[in-house]
């Protein structure tokens, strides 16, 4: 829970104009992205974003086949980042990052000669984020 509350956090100190209402908007901000002029503009922005969590995201990614015979689950799907040194609709100024998220699974591995599978960790990546890059 709280990492998701900080990757709301994250977002909105880079987009903080998605937070803000559309009330209030003058003429000249009316093109803007963040003043939506009518209900109807409104709901085909929504309703036109693509289904998948992975091709809305800021830092999009697509999943490829792991796949191991000699453990079990044999086939895992792995967060692979699309760009790696950016993030769709970040101002490239800001020195933003694509970076991904990784868990570790129980996974269980068959043994060479061994009637029995012992139980290991892999580190899984599961999605992509958008970070300031490191100083180095």
């Amino acid at each position: 829970m709280k990492l998701l509350i900080f990757f709301t956090l994250t977002v909105l100190m880079l987009a903080p104009s998605l937070c803000s209402p559309a009330v209030g908007c003058s003429v000249d901000e009316a093109i803007s992205p963040a003043c939506i002029p009518t209900l109807s503009d409104y709901y085909t922005q929504v309703t036109d974003l693509p289904k998948h969590l992975n091709e809305r995201s800021l830092a999009a990614w697509t999943y490829v086949e792991r796949i191991d015979m000699d453990r079990v689950p044999q086939v895992i799907h792995e967060a692979v980042c699309l760009a790696r040194h950016s993030c769709n609709g970040v101002d490239s100024s800001l020195s933003v990052e694509s970076i991904p998220i990784s868990i570790k699974i129980p996974v269980l591995r068959r043994n060479p000669g061994c009637l029995h599978h012992s139980m290991e960790f892999e580190s899984v990546n599961i999605a992509c984020i958008c970070a300031s890059a490191r100083r180095n």
